[in-house]
């Protein structure tokens, strides 16, 4: 014990001298974290209650620092860097740094906050960007160290030990070419002292609505309702064989004639022969919707008294989203014997009922979120308890047509089908009422230690116990009424190793450099599910500063989730879908919802990490990480309705017996395997322009400098095939195979960078994705995407700067954001080089361009 704590002291001292040099946080002799931000001298040793002594480096408030110091990480970003990007919430920064920090399958990072865990993302997600002193990515090995499977990369927040804030703020923006105007209002109190934290904010957000017709999209020539209407045969076939003779030719389709005289005649019918009359629905439906909401979150954390620390984060949110749907598209059957028609037989008319009032939706999602955290120390374990509460009810009421059977009856008994049908006959609406609700009551454990110390280092060991219960009741309430209710109990168990076999700095097989390994393994029981496992095992390989290498094997095992087995089930009539079958838009019903059915997901991801930093004294990271993964049983969903995806589940589309396509169910599957092999490269850099002011200088403030930030991160996939079900034929998703509504791109990027100078800036985030095709039946229905490229920028400015002599200008910032600056849009086009209707450009993207502008006050 003595030794060990000369071993700490000797430690400590060479930690503050080399602070002092180079400010580079590094690692004590029992592997906890320090900070290099940490201005300060780390406080002196305490008196536990228990009368033993309490070392610093475990004081559970946690130190601001580094979450692991044995990994490089992919990016740091500063608060020059973040100041740069002009940042006025988290959401703003995430949204440059979320490109890098999700993993190769998509998932969200962890979070830590001061090298700490959090209850929530709320802890951090309350934050103004002015509270962070630096943010570091870590790859997915750096999660083993908090208790996590190393899947996903971690975020890790430092933030300043003083800060003290009160936030309002302001934004309105719109489209350039109109529509869906939006405006929010924030209040938000943040302050930090030392260990203990509060912070308050409220919201409001209000989106216009986007009408389809403020935008450029042609109507479909495949959708026959009209106003007054189409007649077409049953079955497609002909209409009628005088209507036939009259227009010369074989007459499928014919639209109601404008003039009324003309309706009651068979010629009048033959001017408009095979040529359908088409409808612009623009004005009756909604691309965007209406949206209204507010939320309120808090979060306050701190000491509790001298050995245990925690926070509590309280957070509610309501949206209310309100669309119109377009106008009841209804198909009314006219017997040969209704005294308005002039045909013989009967025959169907296809309109819109432009006499009543458009279709609606409406939907309200409000959230609730409890959570909490208490961490300590006993025993050199650094433990932590976190618990949360969530819930979350999405209510929403679908007008999705008009019952008919009056009409239709009224139409049999003489009443006039061309015209404007009598409003008793029309007030019937076939409504869907659906609700979910979930509910998820959860606790972790995490304990970590390092207990043994072998010749290289110490032995880092963290272990970790959770629990939760989830239920989920849905209902659907409507002509296709559904019910489920499903509740699952999780309980999970695991430990994770970090073993040093070789250091440079303890000078033992320093020839190797710096090397270590590591492993974890997870046992869940869920219930419904059995026992899952997940297991990793991977190694750590510094051959020299500046160079590290990370090699992984992981499995893992996951079930569905609540809401994919348990959405309700909801019927659509009437929706347009594109066939890749013939190139040709289908009115089909359309079936959403849940699978109660689903199994459970099992993956295997092999990787291969080199992070380089070639500049000791420059912030400048290259990293590069090659991923094999294997896939069974992946819960997803099909939206493309391929040849090759009927032959291979042909239980989910329902084709007439001419082959139209009729019902098409958008439900979750498992799909039996699937191969990806992926290469993501990160290239990162920050720091200051212009050269460093002498040494010489007079004392004072140096001279302000601009600094900058910058990085990007290509990806390329190599491969990616498919197998829906054992037995079925392999897809290509890179050559064209498709089970979305596009294709799959083989190169992306994003890109992001900005300069800062005393609070004035500007910044910019781009994304990239290559061509990709969907390949289908015939010409038609093959489809090229084009590359797309995206850019937004912003330019801010601190309004003191440039009106020091007004009072009010204090802290003021103004900012103009232009999302998707170049207006750029997909062009997509069939082997016939037509662009789908389906595929319009407004209709891929129907926001373009926005401009907003945003004034914030700081107090």
């Amino acid at each position: 014990m003595i030794l060990r704590r000369k071993h700490r002291s000797l430690a400590r001292a060479w930690l503050r001298s080399a602070l002092a040099c180079s400010g580079a946080a590094i690692i004590g002799f029992d592997g906890t974290p320090v900070a290099a931000q940490q201005s300060s001298q780390p406080p002196a040793p305490q008196k536990a209650e228990s009368g033993g002594d309490l070392a610093s480096d475990i004081i559970v408030t946690g130190q601001r620092g580094s979450a692991v110091t044995d990994i490089e990480p992919l990016a740091t970003y500063d608060a020059r860097m973040i100041a740069g990007v002009g940042a006025t919430t988290m959401e703003d920064l995430m949204r440059v740094i979320r490109p890098a920090a999700r993993s190769a399958d998509g998932s969200e990072p962890i979070f830590l906050l001061n090298a700490q865990r959090v209850s929530g993302y709320q802890d951090i997600g309350t934050l103004p960007p002015e509270a962070i002193e630096k943010v570091e990515l870590l790859p997915e090995a750096a999660a083993l160290k908090f208790g996590y499977p190393p899947t996903r990369r971690v975020l890790n927040f430092i933030t300043k030990r003083q800060f003290r804030q009160i936030e309002v703020r302001g934004t309105v923006g719109s489209t350039t070419r109109g529509g869906s105007a939006r405006g929010d209002a924030n209040l938000g109190l943040t302050r930090l002292h030392n260990d203990s934290r509060l912070t308050v904010n409220l919201e409001y957000r209000h989106t216009e609505p986007l009408f389809q017709s403020e935008r450029n999209i042609a109507p479909d020539p495949d959708i026959l309702f009209d106003s007054p209407g189409n007649v077409t045969g049953l079955n497609r076939g002909e209409i009628d064989p005088a209507l036939s003779a009259a227009a010369g030719r074989l007459v499928t389709v014919a639209p109601v004639p404008e003039a009324l005289a003309d309706r009651a005649t068979v010629a009048g019918f033959a001017t408009g022969a095979n040529q359908p009359r088409l409808f612009d629905s623009g004005p009756y439906r909604t691309m965007v919707a209406r949206n209204d909401a507010v939320k309120a979150e808090a979060v306050v954390a701190g000491r509790i008294g001298k050995t245990l620390a925690g926070s509590l984060s309280l957070s509610a949110e309501q949206s209310r989203d309100r669309t119109v749907a377009g106008l009841a598209p209804v198909t009314l059957t006219v017997p040969g014997a209704n005294p308005y028609s002039p045909f013989a037989g009967t025959v169907l008319l296809s309109r819109y009922l432009t006499e009543v009032d458009p279709l609606r939706q409406r939907q309200t999602t409000t959230t609730l979120h409890a959570g909490g955290l208490v961490r300590g120390a006993i025993a050199g374990w650094r433990w932590d308890l976190s618990a949360a509460l969530d819930q979350q009810t999405i209510a929403g009421l679908n007008e999705r047509s008009i019952d008919m059977t009056a009409a239709n009856t009224a139409i049999a008994g003489g009443a006039n089908p061309f015209g404007p049908l009598d409003q008793s006959l029309v007030q019937a609406r076939l409504v869907d009422v659906a609700q979910l609700r979930t509910r998820t009551a959860s606790m972790k454990s995490v304990i970590t230690n390092t207990p043994i110390r072998l010749p290289a280092g110490v032995v880092a060991v963290t272990a970790s116990a959770e629990f939760d219960r989830s239920t989920a009741n849905s209902f659907t309430r409507g002509a296709n009424p559904f019910e489920l209710h499903i509740g699952r109990t999780r309980i999970e168990g695991g430990v994770a190793i970090d073993i040093p076999i070789a250091s440079r700095r303890e000078k033992i097989l320093s020839f190797i450099g710096d090397f270590s390994v590591n492993a974890s393994a997870n046992v869940r029981e869920v219930g419904g599910f059995g026992s899952l496992t997940d297991t990793t095992f991977g190694a750590t390989w510094g051959p020299f500063a500046g160079v590290q290498l990370i090699a992984q094997i992981k499995r893992s095992a996951a079930a569905p989730s609540l809401a994919d087995l348990s959405n309700p089930v909801i019927r659509l009539s009437d929706v347009p879908l594109f066939d890749f079958g013939n190139g040709r838009t289908e009115l089909v019903t359309l079936i959403t919802g849940g699978n109660p059915d689903l199994t459970a997901e099992h993956r295997l991801v092999r990787s291969l990490g080199l992070t380089i930093k070639p500049f000791a004294k420059r912030e400048l990271r290259l990293s590069a990480t090659y991923e094999a993964t294997t896939i069974r049983d992946r819960t997803g969903t099909v939206y493309a309705v391929t040849p090759q995806v009927e032959a291979a589940l042909p239980d989910l589309f329902v084709r007439d017996a001419s082959g139209r396509l009729v019902s098409v169910a958008y439900q979750p599957i498992n799909f039996y395997r699937e191969r990806q092999r992926t290469l993501n490269l990160i290239i990162n850099s920050s720091g200051m322009l212009g050269k460093p002011p002498p040494k010489t200088a007079a004392p004072g403030p140096a001279p302000a400098r601009a600094n900058f930030y910058a990085g990007m991160g290509p990806s390329i996939k190599f491969s990616n095939r498919l197998q829906l079900r054992p037995g079925t034929a392999e897809f290509d998703l890179l050559r064209g195979d498709t089970t979305g509504a596009g294709g799959a791109f083989r190169v992306g990027s994003y890109a992001y960078g900005g300069i800062n100078y005393l609070g004035n800036g500007m910044s910019f985030d781009c994304w990239y994705n290559g061509a990709s095709r969907a390949r289908g039946a015939t010409p038609a229905a093959d489809l090229r995407f084009s590359p797309i490229f995206k850019l937004n920028m912003s330019a801010f400015i601190s309004v003191h700067h440039f009106l020091k002599t007004q009072q009010w200008t204090k802290k003021v910032q103004l900012k103009v954001s232009v999302s998707n600056i170049t207006d750029g849009q997909q062009q997509v086009r069939d082997g016939n080089g037509r662009i789908p209707n389906r595929y319009q450009p407004d209709y891929l993207d129907p926001v373009g361009r926005t401009v907003s502008l945003t004034l914030r006050k700081l107090l």
